[in-house]
């Protein structure tokens, strides 16, 4: 990667993670709760047999009132379990608070020795973290290219939707070629498809 891209990167990522976390908690929780709700009335999502989520952490959306919904569904839903060493993620399926742990970066995420792993070939849909979207499917993460590796590694594609508040998304992320584009996002304003 070029250093002028690599610094423009750095520079948004600075700036709208200083951002989101100047929203005050309950402004946070009110907008979660919308976007949870566009979450909930997306087709494909509510077809989808499983789901991988994140467990937010920091400033991220909540989308746990979703994964509580989805759940109550009957629907089988995953959280990533984050192995640095390896630079991978292992989804788990998700059985409730008691299987998780603190991992990575103080995240909560499935305790390996409590938690199932998850049968990839299941997988129809995938709820991105992030910290910056555009809406042409655009996703700018944490900069360790986690989200990436595991996408490309999948047997088949599932529905790929990034999850932020609006606040985050900007005109353009910079893309490189590895970069996985997205089949829309949901924020407070709603679903935009990519």
């Amino acid at each position: 990667m070029d250093l002028d891209l690599k610094a423009v990167k750095q520079q948004l990522r600075s700036r709208i993670m200083e951002e989101r976390k100047a929203i005050p908690d309950k402004r946070r929780s009110a907008l979660s709760a919308q976007a949870c709700s566009y979450l909930e009335q997306l087709e494909e999502l509510k077809n989808a047999r499983a789901i991988m989520a994140f467990h937010p952490f920091g400033a991220e959306l909540d989308i746990l009132p979703f994964v509580d919904q989805a759940r109550a569904r009957g629907q089988e839903v995953w959280l990533p379990l984050t192995l640095t060493a390896e630079k991978r993620l292992v989804p788990y399926r998700y059985s409730g608070p008691e299987m998780l742990k603190q991992g990575v970066y103080g995240i909560w995420e499935p305790d390996p020795t409590r938690a199932e792993k998850a049968e990839l070939s299941m997988l129809d849909a995938v709820l991105v973290p992030g910290v910056a979207f555009d809406l042409r499917g655009g996703r700018m993460g944490y900069g360790g290219g986690f989200y990436d590796r595991f996408l490309a590694a999948l047997p088949r594609r599932p529905f790929l939707v990034g999850v932020a508040f609006s606040m985050q998304v900007v005109d353009e992320v910079p893309r490189e070629p590895h970069d996985i584009g997205l089949d829309g996002l949901v924020t407070e304003s709603g679903f935009f498809q990519s």
